[in-house]
């Protein structure tokens, strides 16, 4: 189906595609290269894995049966594929679980009936930074305008209805850390530092202390963005097209 660009929508589409993809940072980079992620980088990475599996262990034995949602057990509608199947468009996506930002074991299927967009981002990424702080308030609009290509007709047709679907439990978007400010594997400090610089309460911060996103998407680079749609199959996966597929869901 062709659309004309005069649509501002469509063109807007196109620009932060581009503008985005061009500004993605290198996943392969080790260069500490933010001012921010210097801020929240000191981390011992043991302390992620001990607390992921000690919170998640003990929530499992103690009340896994009480809240069925708090280790992932009660699970998705769609069959688990796992880490070891590649992310496809139409196919279910893995049931990512983990410790978030205020110490909740959490599962994606608890978003199952809303787009889901799955963040992978790093501590280090100024990209990263920028769309965060996008999503944490108006104030940091400016952010927003900067990270795609300085238009600011994405305030309207993507900052503010984006913040909007989410505060509203209508849309769910789950940052998802990938990587240190030194390029190691995060921690749930990580994600805890995170969210205090750039705080939105309806959107969870995960460390992937064990980097499974690396092999079941395509990651280039960050920040990426990964489409899940309401009945939890991957929707979009394309770089190029995502924030057009998002922005018309909202």
């Amino acid at each position: 189906m062709k659309i004309s660009t005069k649509d501002p929508k469509v063109s807007l589409c196109a620009a932060l595609c581009v503008s985005l993809t061009l500004m993605a940072c290198e996943s392969d980079d080790d260069t500490d290269t933010g001012n921010e992620g210097d801020t929240t980088g000191q981390q011992d990475t043991g302390d992620g894995d001990g607390d992921g599996d000690g919170d998640g262990d003990g929530d499992g034995d103690g009340d896994g049966d009480g809240d069925g949602d708090g280790d992932g057990d009660a699970g998705c509608s769609n069959p688990d594929p796992g880490w070891g199947v590649q992310a496809a468009l139409g196919q279910p996506a893995v049931q990512f679980s983990g410790i978030n930002q205020v110490g909740e074991d959490v599962s994606i299927c608890e978003y199952e009936g809303l787009p889901i967009v799955i963040d992978t981002s790093a501590v280090w990424c100024p990209p990263c930074q920028q769309m965060s702080a996008c999503l944490s308030s108006p104030s940091y609009d400016q952010a927003c305008i900067d990270l795609f290509g300085g238009d600011p007709n994405v305030v309207d047709y993507l900052a503010e209805p984006l913040r909007a679907a989410i505060a509203n439990d209508t849309f769910a978007w789950v940052t998802v850390l990938m990587e240190n400010s030194g390029g190691g594997a995060p921690s749930s400090v990580d994600a805890v530092a995170w969210d205090q610089q750039f705080p939105n309460e309806k959107i969870w911060v995960i460390p992937d202390v064990e980097q499974n996103y690396f092999g079941h998407v395509p990651l280039g680079g960050f920040p990426s963005f990964w489409l899940i749609g309401s009945d939890m199959n991957y929707l979009d996966l394309n770089q190029m097209t995502v924030f057009g597929t998002i922005i018309g869901l909202l």
